[in-house]
């Protein structure tokens, strides 16, 4: 399953001691000044060149009545309202069994956190707004709490929101579609749009321009950074997009048909004690939060996606490739993957479940995952040209499930006019020896574009901190631009106008040690091998 799991990372570096000790806090200045955001005034804080504003309600509270419902408008507040603290998770279970959230949790959770730079500026700054990933199951913008150098660097606002999970956020029901105008299935991705309707109406007050807003995502985030494409509602809410390993094409995570999410969503409902079609939507609105969590449903396997969206034909209406294809204004897109983005599936699947991957297990995973395809895969990918059967599950894991999909949609996006840059990330900030996450695994980008994750300071040194500044300069540069290429920085070729046959583009390939542009990104990861398979 595609998931976003950098908290696994930050928990194996933290036990072993890898990165934190001795880290200082950060250096906090004077408060700033209030200001007026939808709702009411709020004040934040002044750290390390940002002014941060953490936990702001973009909509009402979803509980009772409102669960499952559409989000609905910030009720206002008197007074000031402190902005310090970072609001609840959304409703959530652990990222593995038996484990707890990683903070307190709410279904009063729409919140955005923005960050902005802390000096005077004479012009409104570009918005980049982040959707986090987590598998549509877990995750929350208090993990993300350190977008500081791009923000202070790079001369942008950031705004990360929270949105609903899980069954809160996906459920799809024929009552809730009566209710709702048809919509059903989406409200995690209306949760999203509430709040890039927020950053428009509301950009200005942080220095912003509403009219500049990239959106950018890793994992269910950058899928979710697809399914804007896709849904009408959001076109004029974004001008930019970076989809960072959440690929468009042959996404498990992408909007499937209705009738098969009212199914999963029925026999969820009789899981949980719920049958009755009548009293159904009204029994699993009265019922624990803790309860709705402890069904089968709601708990990570790993390897198979459990919630999406739906394609409901009213906040989605067409599949992601149709959406880049649809896409009149040819928005500018940043797209790519890690070079070994399996490793945290891995991690997650077996070594956190204290198995180690052997001959036996990996045949196991080939043949459930690929069936009638896999003695092809099994012949293509042999335990004897990889130094280990996790190396061979890996491979497998990066080259099937994202990197050919990020190719197959960067060809989508490119014949279709959009302005494309691909990438491959291949920094191992633990590591290629680490022997539970070697590599650039998945989500490994993200400790060199933020600086903080989960209020922990990231010190990277040297090379390390020249590359990260460099990571966030990409990204930056182009929220400003539209392209990412800046002076000082390795030269990022676009892909060509299409010549009329299946060429592929370049990519550059990321290293703290130099990058390059590379166009062999399709041998190295046996893309026409996996086109076949999917065909």
């Amino acid at each position: 399953m595609i998931r976003s799991i950098v908290r696994t990372a930050i928990a194996l570096t933290v036990a072993t001691g890898l990165w934190f000790a001795g880290t200082p806090a950060p250096v906090v200045a004077s408060p700033p000044p209030a200001v007026f955001v939808t709702g009411g005034e709020i004040s934040g804080r002044a750290a390390d060149g940002v002014v941060e504003y953490f936990g702001i309600p973009f909509a009402a509270p979803t509980g009772g009545e409102a669960r499952f419902a559409p989000p609905r408008p910030v009720p206002p507040w008197p007074g000031v309202r402190p902005a310090r603290e970072h609001g609840p998770q959304c409703p959530q279970n652990g990222y593995l069994p038996g484990l707890p959230p990683l903070g307190p949790t709410s279904e009063d959770c729409l919140t955005i956190d923005v960050y902005a730079p802390d000096r005077a500026r004479d012009r409104p700054l570009p918005v980049m707004v982040f959707f986090h990933g987590g598998g549509y199951l877990s995750g929350s913008n208090t993990e993300y709490d350190g977008p500081t150098r791009m923000a202070a660097d790079g001369d942008v606002v950031v705004a990360i929101p929270n949105y609903r999970l899980g069954p809160f956020g996906f459920l799809s029901l024929p009552e809730l579609s009566a209710e709702s105008g048809g919509a059903t299935g989406t409200v995690g991705i209306q949760d999203q749009q509430a709040a890039l309707r927020w950053v428009r109406d509301n950009a200005h007050a942080f220095g912003g321009d509403p009219g500049n807003v990239t959106i950018f995502g890793e994992s269910a985030g950058g899928v979710s950074v697809c399914t804007h494409f896709a849904a009408p509602g959001s076109d004029a809410l974004f001008a930019k997009a970076i989809i960072q390993s959440g690929p468009c094409a042959r996404a498990p995570l992408a909007p499937g048909d209705r009738d098969a999410a009212f199914a999963r969503s029925q026999r969820y409902a009789d899981s949980v004690g719920c049958g009755d079609a009548a009293t159904r939507l009204a029994c699993l609105r009265a019922l624990p939060v803790a309860t709705l969590l402890d069904a089968s449903s709601v708990q990570a396997d790993g390897r198979t996606p459990i919630w999406a969206p739906s394609i409901d034909g009213v906040v989605i209406t067409r599949t992601l490739d149709a959406g880049l294809v649809g896409d009149a204004r040819k928005t500018p897109i940043i797209v790519g993957t890690t070079s070994g983005e399996g490793a945290l599936m891995v991690a997650e699947t077996d070594y956190a479940l204290g198995h180690i991957p052997d001959a036996e297990s990996y045949e196991r995973y080939v043949r459930q995952s690929f069936g009638v395809h896999a003695d092809r895969v099994l012949a293509r990918y042999p335990l004897d040209r990889y130094p280990s059967p996790a190396a061979a599950q890996i491979a497998v894991i990066t080259d099937s499930g994202l990197a050919c999909p990020t190719l197959a949609t960067s060809r989508t996006a490119r014949d279709a006019g959009h302005p494309l840059w691909q990438y491959e990330f291949d920094q191992a900030p633990l590591g290629d020896a680490n022997p539970v996450l070697p590599g650039a695994f998945h989500s490994a980008e993200l400790l060199y574009l933020f600086t903080r994750f989960m209020g922990v300071p990231i010190p990277w040194t040297g090379a390390s901190a020249a590359f990260a500044a460099q990571m966030q300069r990409w990204w930056t540069t182009f929220a400003h631009t539209g392209d990412p290429n800046a002076p000082g920085s390795p030269e990022w070729w676009a892909w060509p106008e299409p010549t009329g046959h299946s060429s592929d583009g370049p990519a550059l390939v990321m290293r703290a040690t130099g990058s390059y542009m590379t166009d062999d990104f399709a041998t190295r990861h046996d893309c026409a091998f996996w086109s076949e398979l999917a065909r």
